[in-house]
């Protein structure tokens, strides 16, 4: 006989980490399996997203939640990298202790990432694209457009000097310049 406490406490273990993983479901299940030290299987995840109106409804509300905080995230770090940015990174370094004995030692050390041009440049299409920002092109046409029927297509020999000309006509059969 089937848990239901347990079924529950598993779908709001995945709720929550669903939240926290950015939407991401397989990231979901294993933070709702550490946190509650079962696993959560994706595969329930899917059945009870067939079979629980209520639970499909959340993580919908979830994903919408999880999207938002990965893109808020995702915004920022493009603000932080279009301004340059601090960043701390460890690194080991071997220490000499004696004459003869050296140990590493693992540091943090604090870099500078410069302003990035490109970061900017995605910046400002996506905030202030109707300023004439972004990779917009306008196409302007006056006059008739004419259809071609043809298209010439070269085939080349590459063992010899021999070109012929192939077309394709109104209903793509190849014809040769040859039957004209």
């Amino acid at each position: 006989m089937k848990n239901y406490k347990d079924t529950a406490e598993k779908k709001q273990a995945f709720i929550d980490a669903l939240i926290e993983a950015g939407g991401i479901r397989q990231i979901a299940c294993e933070r709702a399996s550490q946190k509650l030290g079962r696993k959560v299987h994706r595969g329930s995840v899917y059945r009870w997203i067939k079979t629980d109106e209520d639970f499909a409804k959340k993580v919908i509300e979830a994903n919408q939640i999880g999207d938002a905080m990965t893109i808020d995230l995702a915004q920022s770090t493009l603000v932080q990298r279009t301004q340059g940015m601090y960043y701390k990174e460890q690194i080991a370094i071997k220490v000499k202790v004696d004459q003869y004995k050296e140990e590493i030692k693992v540091v943090e050390i604090q870099k500078y990432l410069p302003p990035d041009y490109h970061a900017a440049k995605i910046l400002l299409a996506a905030k202030a694209g109707y300023l004439g920002y972004g990779n917009h092109q306008k196409i302007e046409h006056s006059g008739e457009v004419v259809a071609e029927k043809h298209i010439q297509v070269m085939i080349v020999n590459p063992y010899g000097e021999d070109v012929e000309g192939y077309y394709l006509d109104d209903k793509n059969k190849i014809g040769s310049s040859d039957e004209s």
